[in-house]
């Protein structure tokens, strides 16, 4: 009985389905390093003060999203109107006194051309317009002063973005120099990596990389490679400019950063030909008349393909249109023929 059961088995095992067979080949495959990059915004700033002052008013706080012009934050400003209304009246007082004065001069002129006064008269009124003229000036640059003091009480967002950080609070003094608020852009991002010192050159002579996240693949528009090498990590700094429209990226996210360091011949096969059981990764391959079931050991996808580490040869033939139920049935068939072998012994 169990002599009939196993011809029946090998007769099934033996059955070829409609088979179309792919000859494995070696293939050359650009060769890439892979390694970790960060997201990063190209406009983020932390805001400072400008001025002296006590912070009035907050029109946003962290995570709100600001369009550029936008009114983060209102300090007090009673001493900077109060020095821009006196700067603007002296502007005016210097403004009518210059005018006076280039009447005066005219007049003179007039006087001196019919010979009734001196050259000195004419040369003393000239100094005073002269005067005049540059203390003029100089209140129109104080009241252009005054006025961007009193600017400064007012900080606009300089771009679309988030706040993403505050370092102050509302009613607290600031002077000067003191950070207020910080934020970001959402839109122009780049990928900040590390490229180790032992493939640089490799890396420089063919300048050539991918950038990936959740196994998609994003545009690259611009390579940088910082000139200097970090003394701790032995490793250069690069920049990659991407663009991320319509991308659901964020600064401070991970991506994979792939640089090209050579090429090499693979074995390659179609991924349609292989059948995954468990851990297993098995072929039908062409065998005289029949097909014989293989395992195979898989390395890195390309596309349709995959890497082969072992279990075939260059010249192989693959089936490519594998039945999988077939398979599954063969696994069992498989399983009964090794309960026979085992009652049997």
């Amino acid at each position: 009985m169990n002599k009939i059961l196993l011809n029946i088995i090998i007769l099934i095992l033996s059955t070829p389905v409609i088979a179309q067979w792919h000859t494995i080949q070696l293939l050359p495959k650009t060769q890439y390093r892979y390694l970790n990059g960060e997201i990063e915004a190209v406009n983020r700033a932390t805001v400072s003060s400008q001025t002296s002052g006590r912070i009035k008013k907050f029109y946003f706080d962290i995570d709100d999203y600001v369009k550029k012009g936008d009114v983060l934050v209102e300090f007090t400003n009673e001493e900077q109107k109060a020095v821009y209304v006196k700067a603007k009246a002296n502007e005016e007082s210097a403004n009518v006194a210059l005018k006076q004065s280039e009447i005066d001069y005219k007049r003179t002129q007039e006087i001196y051309q019919n010979k009734l006064i001196s050259k000195s008269k004419l040369d003393q009124s000239k100094s005073k317009r002269d005067g005049l003229k540059a203390n003029y000036k100089a209140a129109a640059a104080a009241v252009i002063t005054a006025k961007k003091q009193l600017d400064y009480t007012i900080i606009k967002a300089p771009y679309d973005g988030i706040v993403t950080k505050r370092f102050v609070e509302k009613g607290e003094t600031i002077s000067p120099g003191n950070p207020i608020i910080e934020g970001l852009n959402l839109v122009d991002l780049r990928v900040i990596t590390h490229i180790p010192e032992t493939i640089i050159a490799t890396v420089k002579n063919n300048l050539n990389a991918k950038v990936s996240i959740n196994n998609h693949h994003l545009l690259i528009k611009d390579i940088t490679i910082f000139p200097y090498a970090d003394r701790a990590t032995r490793t250069f700094k690069t920049r990659i400019e991407i663009d991320a429209d319509r991308q659901a990226l964020f600064p401070g996210m991970t991506v994979k950063v792939g640089f090209v360091i050579g090429e090499k011949l693979i074995l390659m096969l179609p991924k349609s030909s292989v059948i995954h059981r468990s851990e297993l990764a098995i072929v039908y391959v062409k065998h005289k008349e029949g097909q014989l079931l293989r395992h195979i050991k898989l390395g890195k996808s390309y596309d349709e393909f995959v890497e082969v580490l072992s279990g075939l040869n260059a010249g192989d033939q693959v089936l490519i249109n594998t039945d999988t139920q077939s398979f599954g049935s063969n696994v069992v068939i498989n399983t009964v023929v090794k309960k026979i072998f085992s009652k049997k012994n």
